[in-house]
């Protein structure tokens, strides 16, 4: 144990997300045996992330990072301590990078993960980003310290395992056997010119900001270079509560598109809309910027129709195959549906929102269902209900993506192709 030589105390923090069931449970009790024998105080918690990801309307990994910084930063200060450490390795580093510059990225993105940052007001420092995770390792070996692995880092369905698992070998194998430390000093460097051009672009933030408020002008916007923008946009959409993983490159473009835009035009992220209104440009909570009840387009089949209003893309296909939804989660996307050929016959399909008095006849039940009902008994959080797409046809609700095909527009077995439909988020 460093803490004495260093003169600093030690407390353990560990947070069971729920999602691992046993095996999350067999991670706590190790835990709670490690630091047990190793004399170092314990805070630990459980949390149910699915839920909060449901409710929330993100994605799991989004949702377990929040709910596990929060619990430090409620940690932290129930221990009395100064700094949370976490133990991001040079491993993640690598990673992180690569991600970052797979789906495209400035400095700030290949900086990739801080070496020190805030959070819920705490400090969060990462000591082990020079060391690797075979690193890591070998020092516990050479201690006789066991530790755990989560089996789900096994899992190549995740694109990180991916990287993790078979392009950082590769490119150790061809490139460079250091790779990992290579992609670390080089997010250091990157970090570095981005802590200065962030000092550059928080000044013309200042300049771009109406007097008195959260608002941008537009015209004073414009007045800078389309990269300065691009910092100023990022800086602000960050400070207007939106999540960093959200705020990538095409969302940044998206918003500056707004600038050279007609007024009353809007971009929806999640829980937050960017609306261009005259010479302002506004970031408020969606739930306060409801989606016309009167937007209905058709779907063309085969084709593809987005929806920016709606941060929504939303793809058809005609072909075989069969994809049945069953689920309690209306709104979770991307999702996938099959639709009956014969039932659409010659009817147009449209994708509209929630109205007043929706109904949805559903397989295995009489009559039908009020929305309204399905959305209850599912807990899809009240303020975005209203931008939950319908997929209509012939003045009947045939689709609730996320949740269920209604009954009578299932495909037949009998039927050689089907009408495909994708919904994502853009």
């Amino acid at each position: 144990m460093l803490g004495p030589d260093l003169g600093i105390r030690v407390t353990a923090a560990h947070l069971n997300h729920g999602i691992r069931a046993a095996a999350g449970d067999a991670d706590e009790a190790f835990v709670r045996r490690l630091t047990a024998d190793m004399g170092v105080p314990l805070v630990a918690g459980r949390m149910k992330v699915p839920l909060r990801a449901r409710n929330a309307g993100v994605s799991l990994e989004m949702a377990a990072r929040e709910a596990r910084y929060s619990f430090f930063a409620r940690s932290a200060r129930r221990a009395g301590a100064d700094v949370v450490a976490t133990a991001h390795t040079a491993d993640d580093q690598a990673e992180t990078v690569l991600l970052k510059l797979a789906r495209g990225a400035g400095a700030t993105g290949l900086s990739g993960i801080a070496r020190q940052t805030w959070a819920r007001g705490v400090r969060v420092v990462r000591p082990l980003l020079d060391v690797t995770h075979a690193e890591a390792c070998a020092f516990l070996r050479s201690h006789g310290v066991g530790w755990r692995e989560d089996e789900t880092n096994l899992d190549t369905a995740f694109l990180r395992n991916r990287v993790r698992h078979e392009i950082l070998p590769l490119m150790e194998k061809t490139l460079n056997p250091g790779l990992r430390k290579t992609l670390s000093r080089t997010a250091d460097v990157l970090a570095g010119e981005d802590e200065w051009l962030t000092e550059i672009a928080r000044a013309a933030l200042a300049d771009c900001r109406e007097p008195g408020s959260r608002e941008l002008s537009v015209s004073r916007l414009l007045q800078y270079r389309r990269a300065a923008r691009r910092r100023v946009l990022l800086l602000w959409l960050s400070e207007a509560g939106v999540p960093l993983p959200r705020i990538d490159f095409e969302l940044v473009e998206r918003v500056d598109d707004l600038l050279k835009g007609r007024t009353g035009r809007l971009v929806n992220i999640g829980a937050f809309s960017v609306r261009r209104s005259y010479d302002r440009l506004a970031a408020v909570q969606a739930g306060a910027m409801k989606i016309p009840p009167e937007m209905r387009e058709a779907l063309p089949v085969p084709g593809e129709i987005t929806l920016r209003e709606a941060g929504l893309r939303i793809r058809t296909t005609l072909e075989p195959g069969i994809a049945k939804p069953v689920g309690g989660a209306p709104g979770r996307l991307p999702a996938l549906a099959s639709i009956s050929k014969r039932a659409v016959g010659r009817k147009r399909i449209y994708v509209r929102f929630r109205r007043p008095g929706d109904r949805m006849r559903l397989p295995g039940m009489r009559g039908s269902r009020k929305l309204q009902d399905i959305f209850t008994d599912a807990k899809v959080p009240r303020h975005l209900r209203e931008r939950i797409p319908v997929v209509e046809c012939g003045g009947e609700i045939a689709w609730l993506p996320g949740y269920r095909v209604a009954l009578g527009w299932e495909v037949q077995a009998t039927e050689r192709k089907a009408i495909q439909i994708r919904v994502e988020g853009i």
